[in-house]
């Protein structure tokens, strides 16, 4: 077992500045526009990583439009999770391997593995991307410039806010690491607490669950149903589920800026239910 010192030492700092933030925030407090800021930034960044990294990159869910990928790609950056490279490659061999040895981030091995210990102690997988990424220019121009990128939005601008707001310029980082710490940890949730706690609705064959209670996701909560159908564009397919990342690619594809949906048969997901309810 090898420690990633670079991530180790990543994940600590910005843990470090979180947890600093919170005096911050009692004795200075926030201004309107650092509020909007890192509450739409959850929300972008969140986006980037479940719309653009995962149903389309990763799973050929849904097409965007260039510049949406683009734009997309920016926002993922928000947070701090890998350059898409990187993130799809290690996230289809969790598919492929789930809940083994092969697996990068296997429930098997503990909640905590699962959750973020995998990403300082398991090795660096080899990058392998599907056939159809290999001559995406955005993936490329995003590992380019992730740093770049990062630099921008979750430091110089958090500064600049907080010099705005007339308070001293460091706590704009400290605000800005919460909410990189804040929203790291709803992420590495999908790999913990959605392969151990929910329901197996559609599948019984592997660790994964839907986990109504956990909205923070996006709708990447309805874990269960993507294992069992991972190119689905859709994870919640109940009419009361949460999931916004649905309906934020379905009104791209209403305005003509996202194409290529792949939506399972109503039949095939019917079928998957009378399954798993035999198996349990």
């Amino acid at each position: 077992m090898k420690i990633q010192y670079p991530a180790l030492a990543f994940l600590a700092f910005i843990h470090v500045l979180a947890l600093a933030a919170l005096p911050y925030l009692y004795f200075y407090g926030l201004s309107g526009a650092e509020i909007a800021y890192h509450v739409i930034g959850y929300f972008l960044g969140g986006f980037g990583i479940t719309a653009l990294y995962h149903r389309s990159w990763t799973h050929n869910s849904v097409t965007f439009a260039r510049p949406v990928e683009y734009a997309l790609a920016v926002c993922s950056v928000l947070i701090p999770q890998m350059p898409a490279r990187q993130w799809i490659s290690t996230h289809i061999l969790h598919h492929h391997h789930v809940d083994t040895e092969l697996d990068p981030y296997n429930i098997r091995r503990g909640f905590w593995w699962a959750h973020f210990e995998w990403i300082i102690l398991a090795p660096v997988p080899p990058i392998v991307l599907p056939a159809r990424l290999h001559d995406n220019p955005v993936i490329e121009w995003q590992e380019r410039n992730y740093y770049t990128i990062s630099t921008l939005i979750n430091l110089l601008i958090p500064v600049g806010l907080s010099i705005a707001a007339g308070a001293p310029w460091w706590g704009g980082a400290l605000v800005s690491a919460l909410r990189l710490v804040v929203t790291s940890h709803v992420v590495y949730s999908v790999n913990s607490v959605c392969h151990k706690w929910g329901t197996r609705p559609f599948s019984g064959d592997n660790s994964a669950r839907d986990v109504w209670w956990f909205p923070f996701a996006l709708g990447e909560q309805y874990h269960n149903y993507h294992h069992a159908f991972p190119r689905d564009y859709r994870h919640g397919v109940r009419r009361l589920d949460f999931d916004p990342t649905k309906w934020l690619i379905d009104g791209l594809v209403a305005v003509g800026l996202a194409r290529n949906l792949f939506k399972m048969p109503d039949r095939r997901i019917e079928e998957a239910k009378r399954t798993s309810v035999a198996a349990e």
